[in-house]
C-alpha cells in the first residue's frame, strides 16, 4: 500500500466514525445531582514532589504549559503496554515507582493517566480523568486521556499521557475531549499534535496524523470521568452516555463477543454478565458537568 492509499483509507475510517458521532451527537441526562471534586490536600502531594521535583518540572506560567512540561517529562520514560494486569495500586507513587524509566515494566493508559492528573493536583492544577470508549460492544480497544482546568483560557484542555501530545483546532487553540468530540463529529478542522511539534502547518500536522485522529475519533462516542480526584481512590463512574444508547444491552453483547473470542473466559464472562444484569440501568450523568468550571 502506497503512503497515499494508507491516507486515504485512514481518511475513510475517519470518516465512518465521525458519522457515528455526528449521529449520536447529544448526550442523555438523569436529572439527579453529581459533582466532580478535587482533592489539592492529600499529604502524599509533598513525597511525589520532594522525591521526583515535578514543582519545578512543571515551573512557571499557565496550567496548560506546566501540565504539558509535566507530561512531557514523564510521557517518554513510560513504555506502552496495553495488556498491563493492574497490579501496582493505582497511585502516581506507586506507579511511577514501578514504571518510570523502566522500560520492561510497562502500564496503560489508564494508569499513565492517573499519574499524570495526581502529579498535576499536587502542583495545584484541577486535573481529571478521562475514559474515552467507542460505539460497537465488538471493539474490546478504548482510551484513557487526562483534563486540566486553564484558568487563563477558561476551559478544560486534553493532555494524552500515552502519546505526550494534545489536539488543537484550526487557529492552534488546545481542545477539551467534549470541543474535540464536536469538531470530529461536524467534520470541522481538528489535529492531533505531539507536544513538541511544529504547529505553523496545521493542514500539513492534521495529514499526517490522521491515523491518529482516526483512532481518537472511533473512541470518542462515550465517556467516563473521575468522580473524585485525589491520590489513590477514585473511579471512572460518572458515565456519559449518548441518547439512545443502551449501555446495559451492549455490555452484556460485549461479554458474549469475549466468549466467542476468547474461549477460555467463559466462566468469567458469564459471572460478568449475571453481574451485569442483575444491576439497575446505568444513571448517565448530567452533560453539563464536562464543560463546567471546577467548584
Amino acid at each position: 500500500m502506497t503512503e497515499k492509499e494508507a491516507f486515504e483509507t485512514e481518511q475513510r475510517v475517519f470518516d465512518i466514525y465521525s458519522g457515528i458521532l455526528i449521529n449520536n451527537q447529544e448526550f442523555a441526562g438523569s436529572g439527579e445531582t453529581a459533582e466532580i471534586t478535587y482533592d489539592f490536600d492529600c499529604p502524599e502531594y509533598k513525597t511525589l514532589i520532594e522525591k521526583y521535583g515535578i514543582d519545578k518540572i512543571a515551573g512557571e506560567g499557565t496550567a496548560f504549559q506546566r501540565g504539558v512540561r509535566l507530561m512531557h517529562w514523564m510521557a517518554p520514560k513510560l513504555t506502552h503496554k496495553s495488556n498491563y494486569d493492574s497490579h501496582i495500586p493505582v497511585n502516581a507513587l506507586d506507579l511511577l515507582d514501578y514504571s518510570l524509566g523502566r522500560p520492561e515494566r510497562g502500564i496503560n493508559c489508564l494508569n499513565k493517566s492517573k499519574i499524570l492528573a495526581e502529579c498535576c493536583l499536587a502542583v495545584g492544577i484541577y486535573a481529571r480523568r478521562v475514559s474515552i470508549l467507542p460505539y460497537s460492544p465488538y471493539d474490546g480497544d478504548n482510551h484513557v486521556v487526562t483534563e486540566i482546568f486553564d484558568e487563563d483560557m477558561g476551559k478544560w484542555v486534553m493532555l494524552d499521557p500515552t502519546t505526550d501530545g494534545f489536539f488543537v483546532d484550526e487557529e492552534g487553540g488546545i481542545l477539551s475531549v467534549l470541543e474535540l468530540r464536536e469538531k470530529f463529529a461536524r467534520q470541522d478542522f481538528a489535529t492531533f499534535a505531539v507536544c513538541t511539534e511544529d504547529l505553523s502547518d496545521l493542514r500539513k500536522l492534521r495529514d499526517r496524523h490522521m491515523e491518529d485522529n482516526a483512532y481518537y475519533c472511533k473512541n470518542l462516542f462515550r465517556l467516563l470521568v473521575d468522580g473524585y480526584n485525589g491520590f489513590g481512590g477514585g473511579k471512572l463512574d460518572l458515565k456519559f452516555i449518548p441518547v439512545g444508547y443502551d449501555l446495559k444491552r451492549n455490555m452484556i453483547a460485549n461479554a458474549e463477543y469475549r466468549i466467542r473470542k476468547f474461549p477460555g473466559c467463559e466462566e468469567s464472562a458469564r459471572k460478568w454478565i449475571a453481574k451485569i444484569e442483575a444491576e439497575p440501568d446505568p444513571v448517565p450523568a448530567e452533560p453539563a458537568l464536562l464543560a463546567a468550571p471546577p467548584k
